[in-house]
């Protein structure tokens, strides 16, 4: 008899753990913590343990700030030379991607240049 719940009861705990680490996200951040991405937001990343599938989440508004992801060079000069990825929903939600670098920069006149950018390595 013990041995016939054995059975069921070792495939629902294996069950169970299969469907917890399929549910399992990253960890979100909030860039630029309680102030949001706003100015001086530059170094917010700086001592922080960011990983790939992890999802950066970008708060401001909508009508003064937007999010573009840049290459390297446009981070460093703030200015968006080639197409980039532009986000403006005020609640951004992004998830990085395995490996290597992103760069973020407000492209509103002025904006990157007063510290609206960050690096991320995940």
């Amino acid at each position: 008899m013990a041995r016939g719940t054995m059975v069921p009861t070792l495939l629902v705990l294996l069950l169970a753990v299969c469907c917890a680490t399929t549910v399992v996200h990253g960890k979100e951040w909030t860039v630029g913590d309680n102030k949001g991405w706003s100015f001086g937001v530059s170094g917010w990343e700086s001592g922080k343990h960011i990983q790939s599938g992890d999802v950066l989440v970008f708060k401001y508004n909508p009508s003064m700030h937007n999010v573009v992801q840049v290459g390297e060079e446009d981070y460093n000069s703030c200015i968006v030379s080639s197409p980039s990825r532009t986000y403006t929903s005020s609640n951004d939600h992004i998830q990085l991607a395995r490996g290597g670098k992103v760069f973020f920069i407000c492209n509103l006149p002025g904006h990157c240049q007063q510290g609206m950018k960050i690096a991320v390595t995940a």
